[in-house]
C-alpha cells in the first residue's frame, strides 16, 4: 500500500507544471502584440518611428506598430494600400546620405 501511494505522489509530482517554464524565463513573448488593426491613413507628423515585426516567435504575421509622438501605439494592416508608399518615403528619406564638409580653399598668393 505504502508503495502504490509513494509511486502516485511521485507520478503526480511529475505532472504538475513548473512554475517557470523555459521560456518565462528567458522572457520570450508568445503573442502578438496587436490585437487591433487600422487600415486608415496615418499622418507622418504625428509618427515619431516605425517598428516593423517579421512572423515567428509565437506570432504568424507581420506586424507594423507606428509610434506616435505621444508614444502611442498604432497597429497597422499589414496590407493597406498606402503602407508601401510610406515605407518607401521613411527608407529614402532615412538612407540620405551625409552633407559632406565644407572645404576650404587655398588662396593662391
Amino acid at each position: 500500500m505504502r508503495l502504490c501511494t509513494a509511486a502516485l505522489l511521485l507520478l503526480l509530482a511529475i505532472c504538475l507544471p513548473p512554475g517557470h517554464g523555459i521560456l518565462e524565463t528567458h522572457y520570450t513573448n508568445l503573442k502578438c502584440r496587436c490585437s487591433k488593426v487600422s487600415s486608415t491613413f496615418i499622418n507622418l507628423i504625428l509618427v515619431d518611428w516605425i517598428q516593423v515585426i517579421r512572423p515567428g516567435n509565437g506570432c504568424p504575421k507581420t506586424e507594423i506598430i507606428f509610434w506616435t509622438k505621444a508614444k502611442k501605439a498604432i497597429c497597422v494592416n499589414p496590407t493597406a494600400r498606402w503602407l508601401p508608399k510610406v515605407l518607401k518615403f521613411v527608407r529614402s528619406r532615412s538612407i540620405t546620405s551625409t552633407p559632406q564638409a565644407p572645404v576650404s580653399k587655398k588662396r593662391a598668393a
